[in-house]
């Protein structure tokens, strides 16, 4: 079997991709935190509803959370990496500084042999 480290390049690429503007989470995920006086929440790609449990629902943001469902899905793929090796993808963003555009998110991709990868990007 090839080597399954490339998945910590697909954690580093989703948690990027997650923090662009490009994944349309922001101003959603601020407000949203903002309401629930969160600090952080996070988004579980591999479930089947991954959109976090103790946000309020807006559905600009439930668009964008499967939309990085999807995302992921492509990183993988392009990568030539077995997605049912997945056992868990999780994307926790922090706000530190307020709820502005400016986030962290931490990546953590769990295989289905236990071997664990977390990738911040600020």
């Amino acid at each position: 079997m090839a080597s399954l480290k490339p998945f910590k390049g697909a954690a580093y690429d989703i948690a990027h991709h997650a923090q662009s503007g490009l994944s349309y989470l922001y101003p959603y995920v601020g407000e949203l935190c903002k309401k629930g006086n969160l600090t952080s929440v996070t988004i579980k790609l591999m479930d089947d509803d991954p959109y976090p449990q103790e946000l309020e629902f807006l559905k600009p943001f439930s668009l964008a959370v499967h939309s990085l469902v999807t995302k992921f899905k492509e990183i993988v793929l392009k990568l030539e990496l077995p997605i049912g090796e997945v056992a868990q993808m999780d994307l926790t963003i922090f706000f530190n500084n307020g709820y502005g555009s400016l986030f962290s998110v931490k990546s953590k991709v769990l295989l289905k042999s236990g071997t664990t990868w977390n990738q911040l990007v600020e």
